[in-house]
């Protein structure tokens, strides 16, 4: 049974050292203007970033998924995409791989729809997914993830200009509040974001380590791609439900 732990923590399987790595298509980017590397600081960032975003209400992204086991690394990758333009029923899709068979979650509204292998989709309770794994979120689309840092980042450093892709952006470095990720979490961690010229949130990415010192970590990056463009994110009709 997979968990879905989309949007700050995503796709993170019951038992990650059973599955094989997956591999997708990288998400495209569009290029855009070089990066100006203008003024950002904390009051900017919780405005300019979220504002952003909340213009973006659909794109593509990939998650990338690398995590330190007992038996060795495994890496796991998923491409989706997300439709936030009617705000009371988000959409969101990913799909990869979980054993070596195709693997495919769809989020609408609260509905949550998981279907690994040619099986039939099984339906679920978004909200009580979250209340049950102790997340904030279970949709890594681009304005819910970057509205969750903007309200807990607590500091921010330019570390310069760089390339992603074929996209200028700066990358900054934030500390965030733990609770970005769970709620019940508590203390600061850092998080890497790449902004581009307008100051649109192209990539993220962080580790978390479970269990204290010395215990497993994994490392999460979501790049977004295609942002504004049209997607289609259909929910299964009655017949593909088990």
């Amino acid at each position: 049974m997979l968990v879905v732990l989309t949007g700050c923590m995503p796709l993170l399987p019951d038992d990650p050292a059973s599955l094989p790595s997956a591999t997708a298509t990288s998400a495209g980017i569009a290029p855009g203007a070089p990066t100006s590397a203008r003024a950002l600081d904390l009051a900017g960032f919780k405005q300019r970033v979220a504002a952003a975003a909340q213009a973006a209400p659909t794109g593509t992204f990939t998650v990338v998924i690398r995590t330190t086991l007992v038996t060795g690394a495994l890496t796991l990758r998923y491409n989706g995409s997300y439709d936030m333009t009617d705000p009371t029923t988000p959409r969101c899709r990913i799909d990869g791989a979980q054993n070596g068979q195709p693997l495919t979650v769809i989020a609408v509204g609260d509905k949550l729809y998981t279907k690994a292998g040619t099986g039939k989709y099984v339906l679920s309770s978004a909200s009580d997914s979250v209340a049950r794994l102790g997340l904030a979120t279970v949709r890594p689309d681009l304005p819910t993830l970057a509205g969750l840092l903007g309200s807990s980042v607590r500091g921010l450093t330019d570390t310069g200009a760089e390339t992603l892709g074929s996209l200028s952006v700066e990358h900054w470095r934030a500390l965030v509040d733990a609770s970005v990720f769970a709620p019940s979490a508590s203390g600061s961690t850092t998080v890497d974001l790449w902004l581009d010229s307008a100051d649109l949130l192209r990539q993220v990415s962080y580790s978390l380590t479970s269990g204290g010192t010395g215990g497993p970590t994994t490392s999460v990056t979501l790049t977004y791609g295609d942002v504004s463009s049209p997607v289609t994110i259909t929910e299964p009709n009655p017949s593909e439900l088990r």
